[in-house]
């Protein structure tokens, strides 16, 4: 008597594996039937009537003149700005001399490579 619940459990794994089954391929059916009865309906395989392009008024082309150009001259009463210390001058010193050259390697003698 043990193996009765076993057997009830397995048998209606299968059915609802069965009805599943049949329902996904019912609902593929449906949704075929459905979008080729849609692709009938609005895709008849007529060529569209030609409509002809919207009128649209030609305008002129733009004419480019430059912007107007405006100078102001200010006149300053009294005498003209000095050149004292504000111009740049050449530097008080020469160039330093170069550094010197860096000292010779070290030589670590192994018995391999003698210095």
């Amino acid at each position: 008597m043990d193996r009765r619940p076993e057997v009830s459990t397995r048998d209606r794994a299968i059915l609802i594996v069965r009805l599943a089954t049949v329902g996904g391929l019912a609902g593929a059916l449906g949704l075929t039937w459905l979008f080729s009865n849609l692709a009938e309906a609005f895709f008849s395989g007529r060529a569209p009537a030609a409509q002809l392009p919207p009128v649209v008024p030609v305008a002129a082309a733009p004419v480019q003149k430059a912007p107007p150009v405006v100078q102001t001259i200010v006149h300053h009463s009294g005498y003209p700005p000095s050149s004292g210390g504000a111009a740049p001058r050449p530097p008080s010193q020469g160039p330093a001399a170069a550094p010197a050259p860096p000292p010779a390697p070290v030589c670590h003698s192994t018995p391999s490579k003698p210095c």
